[in-house]
């Protein structure tokens, strides 16, 4: 039987929350000594460290607070995951504001809106088709047919 280091100890203590199993394989892995599930267990006992299974956020890595359900992080994290896609989203709404109030844009499509005006008031001139203000005012004039 071999004897408990103070490393062992201090693994059982750090990754206590983990529970007896994944203390048992962490001692294995960073000491190369087999631990029973049982052993780990005594030996928390008797030097008062914990092996209750607790909750650990994934994001800051915070032991033993409530997750939040949908998430699966801390309140902190989770606070701050919705400040982040608020500032995000913030962002969206001055690009899209910027880019409404662009004038270089609406400059461009006025012109493009001008040219068209003419090109359809030169059509109408030379093919003696109504205008579209003659249109407008003929709409609400029942025909006389």
């Amino acid at each position: 039987m071999k004897e408990w280091t103070t490393k062992q100890d201090a693994i059982v203590r750090e990754l206590g929350h983990l529970g007896a199993e994944a203390v048992a394989a962490a001692i294995f892995r960073e000491c190369g000594v087999e631990r029973s599930v049982r052993a780990v267990e005594v030996r928390a006992s008797r030097i008062h460290a914990s092996l209750k299974v607790q909750q650990v956020c994934p994001e800051c890595g915070v032991v033993g607070l409530r997750l939040n359900r949908q998430s699966g992080m801390c309140p902190k994290c989770t606070e701050l995951m919705h400040l982040n896609e608020e500032i995000a989203f913030n962002e969206i709404l001055q690009a899209e504001r910027e880019e409404a109030a662009d004038e270089g844009a609406i400059a461009g499509i006025r012109r493009e809106r001008d040219k068209m005006r003419q090109r359809n008031s030169r059509l109408a001139r030379k093919y003696g088709l109504k205008t579209r203000r003659e249109r407008s005012q003929g709409e609400g004039d029942p025909s006389p047919c």
